[in-house]
């Protein structure tokens, strides 16, 4: 008897958008080949509409997941991530069914391991408690939001709690370590590294000496860790504006 083959994934999140009530999906991919990030679990947020990512960019309905970030590729914006690659294979698995919706035991498959938040899309988009259960046994996490001018209070300490502030420009790094949040920034190879800040060691100014994996600076406003920043890249970088 053939034994059953084990999910590359599990669903651990349908419903509703904290960003703008519209569905979402969440998906954990339990293995990666990504240089750069290592071997982390990856978490993709995706638009649960029956779309490729890349139509719901074009169609702005990505606003489910990424808010209005100002990089979203349907406004013209530089976003690095290529939606026709690992976002638009989960969101093809996602339509096929081979991922169960099992948030248990997606949990289960992070113990041990360290999760990467929102590989695709903004973790903001997900209520906290679904990070909070799939976190419980991990090791470690990393992540990012846009979305930090949004939150205040105590939804803006839990938020800040697992996630950076992604800032792209001297102003939003100011801004944001006022509300209390360290900063994932990216500048231009002209700009100058602010007080406070390092060269991501996973990036290619930094001669790649660590992956994300390694690494794990990225892991939320509570810690004392310095900021780390990174040359914009990615195949729309000339289309940054900070």
């Amino acid at each position: 008897m053939k034994t059953a083959k084990k999910p590359t994934g599990y669903i651990l999140y349908r419903g509703k958008s904290e960003l703008n009530g519209k569905p979402i999906v969440v998906v954990a991919i339990l293995n990666s080949a990504n240089g750069k990030t290592g071997n982390l679990v990856q978490t993709y947020i995706l638009v649960d509409n029956g779309l490729s990512p890349v139509e719901s960019a074009k169609t702005l309905e990505d606003a489910a997941i990424c808010g209005d970030c100002k990089h979203r590729r349907g406004k013209g914006g530089a976003c690095y991530v290529n939606l026709g690659q690992g976002a638009r294979a989960v969101m093809d698995g996602v339509k096929r069914a081979i991922y169960p919706i099992d948030a248990k035991q997606a949990a289960i498959e992070c113990t041990g391991r360290k999760v990467r938040l929102g590989t695709y899309g903004d973790p903001a988009a997900v209520p906290f408690n679904v990070w909070e259960s799939l976190l419980k046994n991990a090791i470690g996490h990393t992540g990012y939001t846009h979305q930090w001018r949004k939150f205040k209070s105590a939804k803006s300490l839990k938020l800040m709690s697992l996630v950076m502030a992604s800032a792209d420009s001297e102003k939003d790094r100011i801004d944001a370590i006022l509300q209390g949040f360290r900063t994932f920034r990216v500048k231009t190879i002209d700009e100058s590294i602010l007080p406070g800040e390092f060269p991501c060691p996973a990036s290619r100014e930094a001669g790649k000496k660590k992956t994300c994996s390694d690494c794990m600076a990225c892991d939320g406003g509570i810690s004392k860790k310095g900021s780390p920043v990174i040359v914009v890249h990615g195949s729309l970088q000339n289309r940054f504006i900070n």
